[in-house]
């Protein structure tokens, strides 16, 4: 998938796919601002929406930098009303790079009422959103 990518180049892309009840939302390039994980979110956001399905499963292959936590705050206040309150969402983190500095969004995302987890792994991602409570 990322053959040919220049991990120096700005910008990412995003392939969206419908599976059984849930979207897949497979990320690569380069996201290096909170501006860009908007434009990620809300772009996920109109699938969800125009979808209505029940869980999302994110596996981020970029390249970056975590934003920190007052740029989390912005992101999650700008995906407000998108459509993410009413899903459950995985992210994996497919590189296994920044699984730990991911977590403060986790933490952040449940304090906000979202049913959220952050992955290190695709298989188990994929069996929490399907089976875990």
């Amino acid at each position: 998938m990322t053959s040919g990518f220049d991990p120096q180049k700005q910008g990412f892309q995003l392939a969206l796919n419908i599976e059984s009840n849930g979207l897949v939302a497979n990320v690569t390039g380069r996201i290096d601002s909170v501006d860009a994980l908007i434009a990620l979110f809300m772009k996920i956001g109109v699938e969800l929406q125009r979808t209505g399905v029940r869980s999302l499963l994110v596996i981020d292959h970029t390249f970056g930098a975590v934003p920190p936590e007052d740029q989390l705050r912005r992101l999650f206040s700008s995906v407000e009303g998108q459509g993410f309150a009413e899903v459950r969402v995985a992210y994996v983190d497919a590189r296994g790079t920044a699984v730990s500095r991911m977590e403060v969004g986790e933490i952040m995302g449940r304090e906000q009422g979202y049913e959220c987890r952050v992955f290190d792994n695709e298989a188990r991602a994929r069996i929490w959103l399907h089976y875990g409570g």
